[in-house]
């Protein structure tokens, strides 16, 4: 047995005899994986946030090292750092909540308001004495099966019941989920340099001669996905602005409303001014069909010139991918996980693409 081991082909054995396992017995390693992924939840989410954070953290504290020159003060700039990046964080949502719920809500008591008339006439119609008085002329009580009701309506009640425990009992999964996420990045951040160590060592333990491959794979994505990130939060700010700006100027209703939004789904690629776009028509509408022409005139205008000028200068060709494969890469991660998936698959086909055209190169040179 260690002769065994000790050959070559013994780690391409083990493989293949896990793999047999693994397809043999696929439904038990399925519920396994499963439950995981369920488990580790919390810890994934944690991650996610900790990394957009810390693209935040360290211009806070390369700041605040170059504001404090002291040894001691030093001590504190990962935790004020980390600190200031949580409460702008915290400050950005709380400032787009504050412009957008307010006119969200003028918007919606517009919509049932005389505006629309759909809504009042139909209780009117309801409210009518001769209606009810021949409906209930129709209404024959003998032929009703009692026994049926009774069952239905406990049935339902006992659904109802059922919906309500279910639906709270997923608000209170998401909230610990949340809050398990926010600790877990939190713990992530102040020790990242003790991790990053921890990481090399283990690369260097059991991979010595892949150590240098391996971390140019991961500066690689790390590179894609920051540079991602951070030129679409800034595209997606200068839009949501201009946005506001030419809404203000044509005299649009709800352009605080309409700029965050645009902002928002600006983040997702492609379609995203797309979905703001939608949204903004359906509100103005609302007040002024003329007034929602106007306006979808002028979002084309704008993301014809956000396409043309304002993203390339912003973003530039800082993620490296070519524009069918941005497409490429923003359907299928729509099919695979929705609007997130859009998000996260243009900076991982970015990665993906930046080390096989070096790899390419480098073969096309031996």
């Amino acid at each position: 047995m260690r002769k065994l081991f000790k050959l070559p082909y013994a780690p391409l054995v083990v493989a293949i005899f896990a793999l047999y396992l693994a397809i043999t017995y696929w439904p038990n390693v399925a519920g396994l994986l499963k439950t995981l992924l369920a488990a580790a939840m919390p810890l994934l989410i944690g991650c996610v946030i900790a990394y957009i954070v810390n693209l935040l953290m360290v211009r806070y504290e390369g700041l605040y090292h170059r504001v404090f020159k002291g040894q001691r003060a030093q001590r504190f700039a990962r935790v004020t750092a980390l600190c200031l990046a949580y409460l702008s964080i915290v400050v950005v949502i709380g400032v787009v909540s504050s412009v957008v719920a307010p006119q969200l809500v003028a918007c919606v008591k517009l919509l049932f308001s005389g505006q629309s008339k759909v809504i009042p006439q139909f209780i009117n119609w309801l409210e009518n004495e001769s209606f009810l008085k021949s409906l209930w002329q129709q209404i024959d009580l003998s032929k009703i099966n009692w026994t049926k009701v009774q069952s239905y309506l406990l049935n339902g009640a006992s659904g109802s019941f059922s919906t309500v425990m279910s639906t709270a009992s997923k608000v209170v999964s998401a909230l610990t989920t949340t809050v398990v996420a926010i600790f877990f990045s939190i713990y992530l951040l102040l020790f990242k340099d003790r991790l990053d160590r921890q990481f090399k060592l283990l690369l260097t333990t059991y991979l010595p001669g892949q150590v240098a491959r391996i971390l140019r794979v991961l500066t690689v994505f790390d590179q894609s996905f920051s540079s991602y990130i951070v030129g679409q939060v800034k595209d997606a700010v200068v839009l949501g602005c201009s946005c506001t700006v030419l809404m203000l100027i044509l005299q649009l209703p709800y352009a605080p409303m309409v700029g965050a939004v645009m902002a928002v789904t600006a983040l997702v690629p492609i379609i995203g001014a797309l979905m703001g776009a939608s949204v903004g028509i359906i509100v103005i509408f609302a007040v002024s069909p003329v007034k929602a022409l106007i306006f979808l005139v002028m979002i084309l205008a704008l993301q014809e010139f956000d396409n043309r000028v304002t993203y390339p200068l912003i973003v530039g060709k800082s993620i490296g991918l070519p524009s069918v494969w941005v497409f490429v890469a923003v359907m299928v991660g729509g099919g695979v996980s929705g609007i997130l998936g859009m998000m996260f698959t243009v900076p991982l086909f970015a990665a993906f693409y930046q080390l096989l055209k070096t790899d390419v190169a480098k073969r096309q040179l031996n």
